[in-house]
């Protein structure tokens, strides 16, 4: 067409407002405000008591609770920031202190519960994760459809990490405060599991094109 003009105007008359997404920080919030009920939702198929916080092992547990939540939090944070071209997310040695606050948590924890039995009645931790992780999967999956990302795979497997931290979250809420070796194997799997899923599941929504 050697009328440019009338090609622009053709085009023009398809194009839509583009509605501009919330700041970072406000996503983060909203996504968290859904997420973390419909997580909890999803808690409830399982018979689980809740956390003796009166128990001595208890201020290990909300240590690891509160490292993981601040860890999730960032995560997610920094994928949707990944999300949008330009954005300067936190470098990974900002999670350092974090994840090292959580191991020593949780190798403290180990060498309380040495000589102790695991609760045989009890749901595995694995399941539990996946089955929480799942609806705040799908949340951040939408929220990262919104922008679309350069470079997904990187994208999801930070929002990912960020979920598995929010799913360990929700189960220090309902998990015996001492950790027992094959719980800690246990929310691994289920991290990198979750991570993985993330990846899998969202590729096709989340990236360019």
């Amino acid at each position: 067409m050697a009328d440019h003009d009338v090609l622009i105007k053709q085009l023009s008359q398809d194009v839509r407002p583009i509605r501009r997404p919330w700041a970072s920080h406000w996503r983060v919030v909203g996504w968290l405000l859904v997420a973390l009920p419909c997580g909890w939702l999803s808690s409830l198929v399982f018979h689980r008591v809740a956390t003796d916080w009166s128990q001595p092992g208890a201020p290990l547990a909300a240590l690891q609770l509160t490292a993981a939540f601040i860890t999730g939090t960032l995560a997610v944070r920094n994928a949707f920031l990944l999300s949008i071209a330009g954005r300067k997310p936190l470098s990974w040695k900002a999670f350092v202190p974090l994840i090292a606050v959580w191991l020593t948590g949780v190798s403290m924890s180990l060498g309380s519960a040495r000589g102790q039995v695991h609760h045989p009645d009890e749901v595995n931790c694995y399941v539990f994760m996946m089955a929480v992780s799942a609806p705040m999967v799908v949340l951040v999956i939408a929220c990262l459809r919104r922008t679309r990302a350069l470079y997904p795979l990187r994208t999801l497997a930070v929002a990912g990490a960020g979920v598995a931290c929010m799913a360990l979250t929700l189960l220090s809420l309902c998990h015996p405060v001492e950790v027992h070796p094959l719980d800690f194997l246990l929310h691994v799997a289920a991290g990198l599991t979750i991570v993985l899923g993330t990846m899998v599941v969202g590729w096709r929504w989340v990236r360019v094109g």
